[in-house]
């Protein structure tokens, strides 16, 4: 089983060997100081969440499951000018990899809630940390609208769902091998200073 070690090792020497693009996305993000969004492209609600959160004015980022380049052509830089909230609508290990690299740079999971979609346009929502009781019940309202819904909810108003428990999201790989493609919303953010 990888380590965060032997993680953070190969992403070092993968991006030594490689010739980094133009880092927009994060460049953007320090200059305006906004949240910047992740999604994945493979999911249909996904995609609808991060549509949402551009047309909120937020600036986005495509993933097809992997995190990999995204974290060596843009956040890690980022993240190394000082920590940076970011948001999303990704897979489990996309939350688990930059929940992990997060750490390093004072950077804690505030937010964060488990979507299984069912039916089309359906979801079963579970909201594992957050300081909103009553977003269970508005993602439900919004029925297949869901995914919109949540980008306004969790996008203009992070500070109300963020969370006082910074402990591990316990969002491991191996404990859910077998589960049903759930999607995960999440804020990654600058633990406050005590």
């Amino acid at each position: 089983m990888p380590t965060r070690r032997s993680i953070l090792q190969s992403a070092a020497v993968l991006s030594a060997t490689s010739v980094a693009p133009k880092v927009v996305f994060a460049d953007d993000i320090a200059q305006s100081g906004h949240i910047g969004v992740i999604y994945d492209s493979r999911h249909l609600e996904s995609r609808t969440f991060g549509g949402r959160a551009s047309r909120l004015g937020f600036l986005t980022h495509a993933i097809e499951g992997d995190i990999t380049d995204f974290w060596q052509t843009e956040l890690r830089s980022l993240w190394k000018r000082g920590p940076v909230t970011i948001a999303g609508l990704t897979e489990r290990p996309a939350l688990f990899l930059l929940e992990q690299l997060g750490w390093d740079y004072g950077l804690r999971v505030v937010y964060q809630a488990e979507h299984e979609t069912g039916e089309p346009g359906s979801a079963e929502h579970r909201i594992v940390r957050s300081a909103n009781p009553g977003l269970k019940r508005q993602l439900e309202a919004a029925g297949a609208l869901w995914p919109s819904a949540l980008a306004e909810q969790i996008l203009t108003a992070p500070r109300d769902l963020a969370a006082t428990d910074y402990t591990p999201s316990g969002s491991a790989m191996t404990a859910y091998l077998g589960e049903p493609t759930k999607l995960y919303s999440w804020i990654i953010a600058p633990r406050p200073a005590a």
